[in-house]
């Protein structure tokens, strides 16, 4: 049953839900969180839940100094992790 005032829709949204709908990493969110530029209620220690409400405004008006740190993934070339023996096969060439 829906909470008295809200619209069936506006569900709750967990950390890794929110991370993946923004395609950022769950620290960001929570670190968003903590700093309270992102609307959240606190459940726990480190857990957090968000209404879609919540993230649709945090999307459609999301301050131009907020960043998601994203780093770029390293490119690994063509390695195979399936050709991988031993640790020395980690280490790239000189």
């Amino acid at each position: 049953m829906p909470e008295q005032g809200r619209p069936p829709e506006d569900e709750w949204l967990t950390v890794a839900d929110v991370a993946t709908e923004l395609g950022v990493h769950p620290s960001t969110v929570r670190r968003w969180a903590n700093e309270q530029v992102l609307r959240g209620t606190r459940i726990g220690r480190r857990q957090f839940r968000f209404r879609r409400s919540a993230l649709q405004e945090f999307t459609e008006h999301r301050p131009a100094n907020v960043e998601s740190r994203v780093v770029p993934a390293r490119d690994t070339g063509s390695l195979d992790p399936l050709a991988l023996n031993s640790d020395a096969d980690l280490l790239e060439p000189a």
